[in-house]
């Protein structure tokens, strides 16, 4: 980048901290001061009180004067002539901006530094928060999540109470013989309509929805797969740990990425949350097989059950994305077929 050489005076603005207005100043240097008239009164500033904010790109020259004053100076016109003055040594930071390998080399290692955040460190993070905060302590703060979902997507279940019942026994039974007993003993199941279509899932504080539409498309045999795993979900407390990656990765982003890419910023934690919310369904899968083959339970149904949702939740081309938010119907198939040959070894 070419700058113009040094000038003996520069054009300036001068705000005086109280009036948004500025006014045009000619400023020269003079034995170690800046020098510059208003009206006819002449200002002589010491280099040494000057305080200087960094500035990229085009972005103006900003220098705070005692008093709370500042001299703004256009960047390059000024730049050459203010290092001359020794009123400015650009900082490495700045630096960077006239040599873009030096700047590709310090972005590439921000990425990889970021990606290691991403993959390691805020799951990790994350994990330990959700389970140093005790249960009782999640519980209150999420008490109104359910009621919340109730006006929007949630309406009154048309289940009858028969069937609403049967379900209820067979995650009692899931629990009585689960050695996570105590540790579920908060879990309890409720049913809704919904507006979003066959679905389940658990809440921070321990309740499992299940909602009619889901129920109606499964078949009675495979309820028990889907309610062990959501006990999964509530055992590994994924949801609070996804609350609390999401917070984390949308504050990261956004104090890295400025005010102006609100939108980028939105679009990468949801990215993210989509990549750790399949993580977590690997793991709740393991712990409803595992729970199964511990209470002799056939995983044949589980299968069954996964057929079935991966039938529900094809597209047109019949095959998922990065953007799902679960693993694939083969791939859960698989996992269960691998661990019951490892079971079998």
């Amino acid at each position: 980048m070419n700058l113009p050489t040094q000038a003996t005076t520069l054009q300036a603005s001068y705000f005086d901290g109280q009036v948004l207005k500025g006014t045009p100043v000619t400023v020269h240097s003079n034995s170690g001061q800046l020098v510059f008239f208003l009206g006819d009164t002449q200002h002589a500033i010491d280099l040494s009180s000057i305080k200087r904010s960094e500035s990229f790109g085009n972005a103006p020259i900003v220098l705070e004067l005692p008093g709370g004053a500042t001299l703004e100076f256009e960047r390059q016109t000024s730049l050459n002539t203010l290092k001359a003055w020794n009123v400015l040594s650009l900082s490495w930071f700045e630096k960077l901006q006239y040599h873009p390998t030096r700047w590709l080399l310090i972005s590439l290692v921000s990425l990889a530094f970021a990606v290691g955040v991403y993959a390691q460190g805020l799951p990790v993070l994350s994990k330990w928060i959700a389970f140093a905060t005790p249960q009782a302590t999640v519980s209150a703060l999420m008490e109104d999540v359910l009621p919340t979902l109730d006006g929007v997507i949630f309406q009154p279940s048309k289940l009858d109470e028969e069937t609403k019942a049967t379900h209820q026994q067979q995650l009692e039974s899931l629990l009585q013989h689960s050695k996570d007993q105590a540790e579920l003993a908060h879990v309890k199941l409720v049913f809704r309509s919904s507006k979003i279509g066959p679905n389940a899932f658990a809440l921070p504080d321990g309740t499992i929805v299940l909602t009619d539409e889901l129920l109606s498309a499964l078949p009675a045999e495979t309820i028990p797969g889907v309610l062990a795993h959501e006990l999964g979900h509530v055992k590994l407390r994924h949801m609070t740990r996804r609350l609390l990656q999401n917070a984390l990765v949308g504050t990261l982003i956004a104090t890295f990425s400025g005010d102006v890419s609100i939108l980028i910023s939105s679009l990468g934690t949801q990215l993210i949350a989509q990549h750790y919310s399949r993580e977590f369904e690997r793991e709740a899968d393991l712990f409803a097989i595992d729970l199964f083959v511990k209470q002799g339970r056939e995983l044949a149904t589980l299968e069954l059950l996964h057929e079935k949702l991966g039938s529900l939740g094809k597209g047109e081309s019949g095959e998922t994305s990065y953007l799902d938010s679960h693993p694939g119907a083969d791939e859960r198939i698989e996992l269960i077929r691998s661990r019951t040959l490892g079971a079998s070894i």
